[in-house]
């Protein structure tokens, strides 16, 4: 009897750590797919921050650059942890297009460098943020939701940080990056504004100066 009852409570207790497992080892696509990305971008911020420290025209951008080795990398060794806990295999290097920005910094310095480097982070934050706010919206698994919560603040103050040097640099926020850029999308249309609005008012002067002109004849 005793032992009877002894198997029936191993087995309770097995059916109810069974949920706490499978949810522990098998993460959501979600869940996987954020931790991957977001460690590329740890590796490509800690890289970009390492080149700004050293090609950085002003020392502003060398100290965001220092703050960029230093945030990241205490970001990606939680994010590490978490995605071992997990079973999440990451990535040993950033994507393509943070790859292609790489190469675009290391053919740049000075006050050239400054003028790339700050607009294109801000981008590159940006584009974090938004990592992130989908994996709290659609996230399964706590402990990557609290890899995007922690992240979330670091992030969003970097941003800050770029704004503020944009304005201190007298560089722009936004630069073209062979679509047209933001600053030329806004302009071009002002620009057609302007012109039709100016050939509209010469045709009504024309209009005028003939009705004037016609009425002296009389």
């Amino acid at each position: 009897m005793l032992l009877r009852r002894a198997a029936a409570v191993a087995g309770v207790a097995t059916v109810l750590l069974l949920p706490a497992t499978a949810a522990t080892a098998a993460p959501s696509d979600q869940d996987t797919a954020f931790l991957r990305a977001a460690h590329q971008s740890n590796l490509a911020e800690i890289a970009t921050g390492r080149l700004a420290q050293q090609q950085a025209g002003s020392d502003r951008v060398k100290e965001l650059g220092a703050r960029w080795v230093a945030d990241h990398t205490k970001l990606d060794t939680a994010l590490r942890d978490t995605a071992g806990t997990l079973g999440v295999d990451l990535p040993d290097a950033p994507n393509a297009e943070q790859r292609a920005l790489a190469r675009r910094y290391q053919a740049a310095s000075g006050a050239a460098f400054d003028k790339l480097w700050v607009p294109t982070q801000m981008d590159a934050h940006m584009k974090a943020m938004q990592l992130g706010e989908k994996e709290l919206a659609q996230g399964g698994d706590a402990q990557a939701k609290k890899v995007a919560q922690d992240a979330a603040p670091v992030v969003a103050a970097h941003h800050d940080l770029l704004d503020d040097a944009a304005r201190e640099l007298g560089v722009p926020a936004r630069i073209d990056t062979g679509t047209g850029g933001q600053a030329a999308r806004s302009s071009v249309p002002s620009a057609l504004g302007f012109g039709a609005l100016g050939l509209l008012l010469l045709g009504a002067a024309l209009v005028l100066l003939r009705r004037r002109t016609a009425v002296a004849s009389r």
